[in-house]
């Protein structure tokens, strides 16, 4: 079963390596994530620009204090970060370049 919600926008986080922060932009963006026994349990498209996009990978996953973390590769070739803040049911994205 797949759950789409509704962007915002997030910091960027401290998980990211130190020489990749500069220039970093997060974004508000929709996700559809596969909801199984928890929500969300991996995301399986991210809509940008009003085109959806699959997540062709799910490179690497985490939990920070207030947020979760998801470095997606999109079926396109674009790299993501992905953070959703379950208190307010929100996503926010960093592309990586």
């Amino acid at each position: 079963m797949a759950r789409a919600a509704a962007g915002g926008v997030t910091g960027v986080s401290h998980a990211i390596p130190q020489g990749q922060l500069a220039g970093l932009r997060a974004f508000a963006v929709r996700v559809g994530c596969y909801a199984g026994q928890r929500y969300p349990d991996r995301p399986q498209w991210v809509e940008l620009d009003g085109a959806r996009t699959e997540v062709a990978s799910l490179d690497s996953e985490w939990r920070e204090e207030h947020r979760l973390g998801y470095r997606v590769t999109l079926r396109d070739g674009r790299r993501l970060l992905l953070y959703y803040v379950p208190n307010d049911d929100l996503w926010s994205g960093v592309l990586l370049v």
